[in-house]
């Protein structure tokens, strides 16, 4: 199918003079159509990152979903980033107990994207002409893929479909277990040093860069993680235990002395946002260990939500005043 501007409008779910409006806007729209925040690498180096505001993030929502709905694209089983029903726990859970679990990392994933890229990709996709370049212009900042927006995630699954099967049939030839999330590559069984050389040279030979500071074999016996989860066990991935142990000292510090002497002393960051995450990590360790992780959330669930009766109560107070 090809599509007319007026389709995409429909898609973006805006007229057609919003649209146009906002794809010559967009390049010099920092501060007014999308926060531009810098990260720093845990290693070096800074990551770029956008925060769309109204209405290009609605924009970029709505396309998401038209693109999901219409794109030609179905996620290969090793794929387990920004698929539905798959996970960082489904992604660890293929290199369970393995001799050797090899993990190499993309340099630059997003950004190494770059329009020209999505062009092509989007012109697959029946996008051609000026549509394509409407289109381009609203899932791309700066001539490559932003971290941010809501179309990146399914733009970049797209964009490295076709090393994602080159990669996945040269598992199969080597008898290894290959799964790929987001930039995050892992393979694992018996895996040498000429895996490794022959993995970098098809990302090579395909345009992408492999950050060498993180690859790393780790072999049985060892710590072995995948995307955050011990892996040296054949029932199932495993929390790490410093977190696990962390969580627990948490609980504790917060039944003996209190939600609020525990924001003050150990909080360091926004109060919702440490209540949010407190839950969260609680619900992730249930999913990974109902064992350890359901005592933790009833517990967090109990306490944080007696902490939260107070605080929206003097919030009511503070406002009425």
């Amino acid at each position: 199918m090809q599509y007319a501007v007026e389709d995409l409008a429909q898609q973006a779910g805006v007229s057609t003079e919003l649209l146009e409006w906002l794809s010559s806007e967009i390049p010099t729209g920092v501060g007014r159509l999308y926060e531009q925040r810098l990260h720093r690498k845990k290693h070096g180096g800074v990551r770029e990152v956008f925060k769309p505001k109204q209405p290009f993030d609605t924009v970029s929502k709505n396309l998401y979903r038209s693109f999901t709905r219409t794109f030609s694209y179905a996620a290969p089983d090793h794929v387990h980033g920004f698929v539905r029903e798959r996970s960082t726990i489904t992604n660890a859970g293929q290199h369970l107990a393995k001799k050797c679990v090899l993990r190499m990392d993309l340099e630059d994933f997003f950004p190494s994207i770059s329009s020209a890229t999505i062009r092509a990709l989007l012109q697959e996709q029946g996008y051609d002409g000026k549509v394509a370049d409407f289109a381009v212009s609203l899932v791309t900042i700066g001539g490559k893929l932003p971290i941010g927006l809501s179309t990146s995630p399914l733009l970049s699954n797209l964009a490295f479909l076709s090393t994602d099967h080159s990669l996945a049939d040269y598992a199969q030839s080597e008898g290894l277990s290959f799964t790929r999330y987001v930039d995050d590559l892992t393979f694992s069984g018996d895996v040498t040093d000429r895996h490794s050389a022959d993995i970098a040279q098809i990302l090579d030979e395909a345009g992408w860069s492999v950050n060498t500071r993180k690859t790393v074999f780790m072999r049985r016996g060892g710590p072995q993680y995948v995307t955050g989860l011990y892996v040296g066990e054949s029932d199932g991935p495993r929390i790490p235990r410093k977190l696990k142990r962390k969580m627990r000292w948490i609980s504790h510090i917060i039944s003996q002395v209190g939600y609020d002497t525990y924001m003050a002393e150990f909080g360091g960051i926004e109060e919702e946002m440490r209540r949010r995450r407190l839950l969260g990590w609680a619900c992730y360790i249930a999913a990974v260990e109902p064992d350890v992780g359901f005592p933790l959330l009833r517990k967090f669930d109990e306490l944080v939500s007696e902490a939260d009766d107070d605080y929206w109560h003097e919030q009511y107070l503070r406002d009425l005043h």
